[in-house]
């Protein structure tokens, strides 16, 4: 078990605190806790079911207000609950047979995707009803709404901007509405792979915990943040953060070994 010097709890609470407070006000909270856990040492595949699992709470409590919007006993809320649920489970469990090296250099071109959802998240939809109509084959819809929970099972950074992004393009959901979805199908899915994550023992627990209890009250933080703070600038900050670490990454994998 991966020992926790007092230097590295901290870091891993820093890393929690800032995370929630990131996911509370505008997104992007895995570019804080992923690295962190990276750099005391865990191995990627750990190091990436350890951070979903931090940040999981924070995801399931955004929920809680949620199901009031929308109403899970309609035909198209399950299905796109059951396709979620489907691939954030094989998403799950492809993270788990991939071996820590073939994963290390795939987190570059994770965290490239991750960091063109956050930045461009605007545009995507638009992008995406210009190239699939609005009228697309349900099958395509699905198979895209299964494909991005295997994602989020897998990775899981942009989640959120994805799914909404389907949502916008292939049905004629309220904003409120199509968000409220958005946060419970995610939730829904990574509670599914942390349990697959926990069943698989690839949990790093004293790492997990501290991490946990950073982001819980950061999550607070950011909720009262967001009556004091531009969003948009933050989300500014956060970009900027993303590119400098995919571009280090890269670096650090592909250049320096």
């Amino acid at each position: 078990m991966l020992g926790i010097s007092p230097m590295d709890a901290l870091v891993l609470f820093a890393a929690g605190l800032v995370g929630g407070a990131a996911n509370a006000l505008a997104g992007g909270g895995t570019f804080f806790t992923f690295p962190a856990l990276m750099a005391i040492g865990l191995p990627p595949t750990a190091a990436s079911a350890t951070s979903t699992f931090s940040l999981w709470g924070g995801r399931v409590a955004a929920v809680l207000p949620q199901w009031r919007v929308i109403d899970v006993r309609q035909p198209f809320v399950r299905r796109r609950i059951l396709i979620a649920l489907a691939g954030g489970a094989t998403g799950a469990f492809l993270l788990l047979s991939t071996a820590e090296r073939a994963f290390l250099h795939i987190v570059p071109w994770l965290l490239a995707f991750a960091t063109v959802m956050f930045i461009f998240s605007r545009h995507i939809g638009g992008w995406l009803r210009r190239v699939l109509g609005q009228r697309a084959h349900a099958g395509l819809q699905h198979l895209l709404e299964f494909l991005a929970a295997v994602y989020g099972g897998y990775f899981g950074a942009g989640l959120g901007v994805l799914m909404i992004s389907l949502y916008a393009v292939f049905t004629n959901m309220t904003p409120a509405m199509a968000n409220a979805l958005k946060n419970v199908v995610t939730a829904l899915l990574l509670t599914i792979a942390v349990a697959i994550f926990v069943a698989g023992g690839r949990i790093a627990w004293p790492a997990a915990i501290i991490t946990f209890i950073g982001a819980f009250p950061g999550g607070w933080l950011g909720g009262w943040l967001a009556t004091k703070v531009n969003p948009q600038v933050l989300r500014g900050i956060i970009g900027v953060l993303a590119v400098l670490l995919t571009i280090w990454y890269f670096i650090k994998v592909y250049w320096l070994g």
